[in-house]
């Protein structure tokens, strides 16, 4: 097996890391790194983006852009597998985002994912065995990749952590292939980096429960409507705390193409309505879906102490020069948002009306010590960490079982 480092070997994002044995190439993820101008190159990969045979399948392990972008310049005969809950994401991100991507109808291969009591399910790609096992991530359905061919087996991580609303999804792995790994690739965005937030998706609940019991006025929760397990998290604490979710039009789409049970379904949940800010992507397949709990400005305005409810910065501009006094904005996502001109606008609109805005945030990621515990459950030949700055740190730990995968075409062959 050969395994070749397209992109982000060195960096946050940008993965793109090609497996190959036979006469079969599989490209794992394909993204656009986070720190990039507005026309990010796609990596040099032969028969993708450079000269050269086209590889058999793109296999996608969830939806966020630094992993999916660069798919729409594939060429269209190149089959791209992903969960069902990854491409329902995309399309939502299509639909609500400047930069969404989706994936072609005709291109779109379903990749299965066991429940906690099924057996984990293989599929071939040629001269290729694959495997999907779930994992915790803040992206809904998200997966890890076992790739395996003549007795060698590579372990493909993508993005994951074990403090979310699904911890457990790691305890799969390490039961199935504790000391069977030639090759983990993994992630390691926060290796390196000091602990910031909270810790865990608990935590981000019992924060905001707090908040929307004491606080007298408005609250507001600023999180992408992808997150699932962010948007559960805000919308128990307002069911405990008396209080409407108030959605948007984005969630709404969410909500309705991934139609899970264990979801509120929309236009018929009573602790749940949709504010439709005046400047948006119209989709109008879906906005009927709304029913009779759409809310209006001045709904909220009179009784502002009845919901929490989601913003951005678009959603906040409605609001400008009549936002409830002393509106606190919990803040759900990656702290360099913030940073943007439109976020410094929110905030001093907030700051205007006597509010406040608080981190109210637990990483997508990893931390540093669950990551490295359950590497050393795995018990892993070598290790090659991606997505991270930090190989430096994995070798301190892991000494010569660590392959740092600095340049692009960095290849490892077993």
């Amino acid at each position: 097996m050969k395994i070749i480092v397209h992109g982000g070997g060195a960096q946050i994002g940008g993965t793109c890391i090609e497996v190959a044995a036979g006469k079969t190439r599989l490209i794992l993820d394909c993204g656009w790194p986070l720190e990039s101008d507005d026309n990010p190159t796609p990596p040099a990969v032969p028969g993708l983006f450079a000269r050269g045979t086209r590889p058999d399948a793109v296999l996608l392990t969830h939806a966020h852009p630094d992993h999916t972008g660069f798919i729409t310049e594939m060429p269209p005969d190149v089959p791209i597998h992903a969960t069902v809950g990854t491409s329902k994401m995309m399309l939502a991100g299509s639909y609500y985002t400047p930069n969404g991507v989706k994936i072609p109808r005709d291109r779109f291969c379903e990749v299965a994912v066991p429940k906690p009591r099924e057996a984990s399910r293989s599929f071939p790609i040629g001269d290729l065995n694959v495997t999907a096992y779930p994992v915790d991530h803040s992206a809904y359905d998200s997966v890890a990749y076992l790739v395996e061919h003549g007795g060698k087996r590579v372990l493909y991580t993508g993005d994951l952590r074990f403090h979310g609303r699904k911890p457990g999804m790691s305890q799969r792995l390490s039961r199935e292939l504790r000391g069977k790994l030639d090759l983990l690739i993994t992630e390691g965005t926060n290796v390196g980096r000091a602990s910031a937030g909270l810790r865990a998706e608990a935590e981000v609940e019992a924060r905001a429960l707090e908040v929307a019991r004491a606080h007298p006025s408005l609250v507001m929760v600023a999180f992408s409507p992808q997150n699932i397990d962010r948007f559960v998290s805000f919308y128990r604490a307002a069911k405990r705390a008396g209080r409407t979710f108030v959605g948007d039009h984005y969630l709404l789409g969410v909500l309705h193409l991934l139609a899970l049970r264990s979801l509120p379904k929309p236009g018929i949940a009573d602790d749940l309505r949709f504010y439709f800010p005046k400047k948006r992507n119209r989709i109008a397949k879906i906005e009927p879906f709304a029913g009779e709990r759409t809310i209006t400005r001045d709904e909220i305005l009179a009784e502002p102490h009845r919901y929490i409810m989601l913003t951005r910065p678009s959603i906040l501009r409605d609001f400008a020069g009549v936002l409830p006094p002393k509106t606190q904005v919990l803040y759900g996502m990656w702290s360099g948002y913030r940073e943007r001109p439109d976020w410094r606008e929110a905030e001093a609109m907030i700051a205007d009306a006597g509010g406040e805005i608080a981190s109210c945030h637990a990483s997508g990621h990893a931390h540093e010590l669950p990551l490295f515990s359950f590497i050393g459950e795995l018990e892993p030949a070598k290790i090659l960490p991606v997505h991270t700055t930090s190989q430096v740190i994995f070798q301190q730990r892991f000494g010569a079982k660590c392959i740092a995968a600095c340049d692009a075409q960095y290849t490892v062959e077993l």
